[in-house]
Order: C-alpha cells, then structure tokens, then sequence
C-alpha cells in the first residue's frame, strides 16, 4: 500500500504536510506517571481492542519493549512517534495504519495520543479523521473530560481541546536569507513554535521544519486550525517570494544543477550530505528547474534513505559504508530521468 507521503498535496511546494495531534486519559485510571505495569499492560489491551472495531481500517502494533533499537528509531524517522516516546519503551505501544497516516500513541505522557498525518495543506480534513478516531475510541475507553478544563492531561499545553495541530514546512529560500530565526521568535509570541523537523535547529539540514499551534485552552478545535493555517499562508508567501528571488541569481542555479549532478551519480552518501543535496533539488524541482522527477518522488525517497529506515529495509546488518552506497542508489534509481533546466 502506498504511503500518505506519495500522494499529491495542496500547496506542496513549500507545505510538506499537515498533521493532527490529539491527547486523551482514560477516565477510569491513574496517569501514566503514577501507573503499574499491569496498569500499562491493561492500557494497551484496551487501546487495541478498541482500535479492532474501527471501521475499515486495519492496525500494525509495534509494542516497543519488544522492538529492536533499529525498528524503534525507525517509527521516529517515518514521523510515527518522537525520539522521547521510544527513550521509556515499558509498557508503550504505537498502532498505525498500513499507509501511515494514522497512528496511536499509548502509555507515553498521556494514555492515548491520536496522531493524523496528510501530504500538503489538508489540516481540516486530517482534524476530520482524527476526530472521527477519537469519536470511535471514547466510545469503549471513556476519557476524561471536565466540563470547564476540557479533556483532562498531564500537560498544561495541551489542556482544553488536548489538540495540537502543525503543519511541516519546505524554507530553504527564506533558511538561506537567514530569515528563520526572526519568524522563529515572531510566531512564539502568538503561542506557535517553528522548529527544525528533524533535529530541533533553526537552521536544520534540509530545510524541513514543523510550526506548531501550541494554544488548546479557551479555543475552538476549528479556531485552532484556522489561525494555523493563518501564520503558514503567510510563511508560505514569504517563501515563495524568496524562492523566485533567490533562483534568478545563477550562482542559485548553478547550486541546483550541482547538487542534482552529484545526488544523481554519487557512489556513497552520508545522510547528512543527502539531505543538503535533497534541499536544493526539491528547490529546483518545485521551480520548475528540475524535470524528469516529481516533488513525491523526492520526500518518498527522503523516507526511504532515512538511517535506521534504511537498515530496516535491507533486511540484513549493512557496515556505514555499505548503507552510504545503498543511499546512493535509491538516489540514483529515482533521479535516473531528471535533468537540470536551466533559465526556466
């Protein structure tokens, strides 16, 4: 089954995704903080048997104190889970769908975390899929909720709603113009976070970041995505104004032809070189300045190449050398008909 990254998206060029967090406690228990282990157990068990009567949707569990270290950082990598939910692996539990883009959290900060995820600027119709999980889901697990807090959390960011709606972003323009950290600072004054989407920089490889609505208290579910979607169409603007700036100058273009030439025909790379490479030709190729390759072939293979990923997929342990080669030709596969159009 194809993945919810392979699918085309609104506004792809600079919003890579959109996602939907929703956090939920079961009524009847304790926090995950003061549970037992049976307490944990007896979660999990509750947690699946509930997911087993959604309606058309069929559930992979990954139960991380079975998981080997490879397999766990893997479901970070394909934007499962965080890094902090697999550091306390007892008693925890990630179900997801075949194509990935719904997934549960259990017996992390707090007993239930919904998580829906869609390529491209799609936030209400992901709030819908969620919302319709969690619909499911309250029916046998009870969660608990006051009347005037809201559902109930550890969390003092998420209590109201417990939603947490983000939008990943594509800002290689405005990264290289070294506008990022003063949008960084605007948007937290209005309760948002801009952050690097996989190692929490300003200035992350890639050029991949997450905005964030960390607001859930005294606002509608609806009024939480609106104003999201409010500050990402202004960054998005931003960027692509940048963007065509940027890529009139022919030192940009000759970076874009450099790095498809060298993404296109390297013998080994490291994922950290791959990901500087895979900025700039996402760039040329959302410009037009690329052809032969489309921008979902590029985040698939972004997935794909991702370390333990990698490993996963190879079925067999691969030396740091054998991983770099093998990176290399993925890369080479998907960029075997794309070339560089220069002047475009």
């Amino acid at each position: 089954m194809h993945k919810w990254y392979e699918a085309p998206g609104i506004d792809r060029d600079v919003v890579f995704a959109s996602r939907i967090r929703m956090v939920r406690n079961l009524s009847d228990l304790p926090f995950p903080v003061r549970m037992s282990a049976s307490d944990r157990e007896r979660v999990c068990l509750r947690v699946e048997k509930a997911l087993s009567a959604v309606p058309d949707l069929a559930w992979t569990a990954a139960f991380l104190d079975e998981q080997e270290p490879g397999q766990a950082v893997s479901l970070v990598e394909r934007q499962l889970c965080s890094a902090e939910f697999i550091a306390e692996p007892q008693g925890r539990a990630v179900f997801y769908t075949h194509d990935e883009s719904l997934c549960v959290l259990v017996n992390g900060i707090d007993h239930v975390s919904m998580q829906g995820i869609a390529s491209g600027s799609a936030l209400p119709d992901v709030l819908n899929r969620v919302n319709t999980l969690d619909t499911v889901l309250d029916r046998t697990l009870r969660f608990a909720f006051h009347t005037q807090l809201g559902y109930l959390t550890q969390r003092l960011d998420a209590l109201g709603t417990g939603l947490q709606p983000s939008v990943l972003l594509f800002l290689p323009a405005l990264q290289q113009g070294g506008a990022v950290e003063q949008l960084s600072g605007d948007v937290a004054q209005l309760g948002f976070s801009l952050r690097g989407l996989f190692d929490s920089a300003i200035d992350p490889a890639g050029a991949c970041y997450e905005l964030t609505n960390r607001i859930s208290f005294g606002i509608s579910e609806a009024d939480a995505v609106k104003n999201l979607l409010s500050i990402s169409g202004q960054l998005c603007t931003r960027e692509r104004q940048a963007r065509t700036a940027f890529l009139q100058t022919e030192e940009a273009q000759d970076a874009v032809g450099r790095a498809l030439a060298v993404l296109a025909s390297a013998r080994a790379l490291e994922f950290s070189e791959f990901l500087r490479l895979y900025a700039s030709v996402r760039m040329g190729v959302c410009a037009g300045q690329i052809g032969g390759v489309r921008v979902e072939q590029l985040d698939s293979l972004l997935f794909a190449v991702e370390p333990a990923t990698l490993l996963q997929r190879a079925g067999k342990p691969l030396s740091a050398a054998q991983q770099q080669e093998r990176r290399a030709q993925f890369c080479g596969a998907v960029l075997s008909a794309a070339s560089f159009l220069p002047g475009v």
